[in-house]
């Protein structure tokens, strides 16, 4: 068995004012599944049957299963690998709900990592790491990005460059750019740099102007400095102020092993 605490926040911008306008938060459990060999099915049922219980009265505790087909190399990294999906299907809820009912723009912390963030309206990903290893085509020779943007100067974008997909794949409509949101020596040529994910169909002037007021509103965001968190030099200061309120509401570690006790509890109560 292994726990972890879950959240996800929205902060709202308005203006100068930042303000969390929704939250959730759910404690897993993920249990190894019984088509691992690892439990019994009469204690997998045991478990599921809590699992449909905890839902239904919409506990803050809920509980998911490791499969077979999910274990790729050692265990504890597919438990992590199972906790990032949790984490992701809770943003996605989220998003969509955010997305359908109000006006505005959705900026989500990360690139857009699965193809339910790729139908979302209104939303972008902001991705403060990201892979250094495109090559991009530029008038007739390849260029690697950080030679790319090493020239581009603080409070400046790069050019908006299409995601290299199959025809049928949601990601075909993907587009992504990079922002240099500070410059200070010895900084190294993608330190400073966030990566944007956009979903577009169509290319024009407004289309341009859209990407450059986006870009204009995400520099302005990199003030106040969150320094001396670490990778600062890439931080929005809206993702920072989500990251301390979630980090606020996290329980400790003797509140999740009470609660790990009562679930074992439960568990071996028939």
């Amino acid at each position: 068995m292994a726990q972890f605490d879950i959240s996800v926040a929205v902060v709202e911008v308005q203006k100068d004012r930042l303000a969390p306008s929704r939250y959730r938060k759910h404690v897993w459990f993920v249990f190894p599944h019984k088509d691992t060999g690892m439990i019994s099915d009469t204690t997998y049922e045991r478990i599921k049957e809590i699992s449909e219980q905890l839902e239904s009265t919409n506990s803050l505790t809920r509980i998911d299963f490791l499969k077979r087909v999910d274990v790729i190399g050692d265990v504890r990294g597919s438990l992590l690998g199972k906790v990032r999906n949790l984490m992701h299907n809770m943003e996605q809820e989220i998003a969509a709900e955010i997305t359908q009912m109000e006006d505005g723009w959705l900026v989500m912390d990360g690139a857009i990592r699965k193809h339910e963030f790729v139908e979302l309206n209104r939303t972008i990903g902001l991705a403060k790491s990201f892979s250094r290893k495109p090559i991009f085509d530029i008038g007739n020779k390849q260029v690697t990005l950080p030679a790319y943007m090493k020239q581009v100067s603080e409070g400046f974008r790069s050019a908006v460059f299409k995601k290299t997909a199959a025809k049928d794949s949601v990601y075909k409509e993907v587009v992504f750019w990079y922002i240099r949101l500070r410059t200070f020596p010895p900084m190294e040529p993608l330190g400073g740099l966030v990566k944007v994910d956009f979903k577009a169909t169509e290319y024009d002037d407004d289309f341009t102007n859209l990407v450059n007021e986006m870009s204009a509103e995400l520099y302005a965001m990199r003030l106040p400095s969150v320094y001396p968190w670490p990778r600062w030099p890439s931080y929005v200061y809206p993702i920072r102020v989500a990251e301390l309120f979630m980090g606020s509401r996290f329980l400790g570690d003797f509140v999740l092993g009470e609660v790990g006790n009562q679930l074992k509890k439960a568990i071996s109560a028939k």
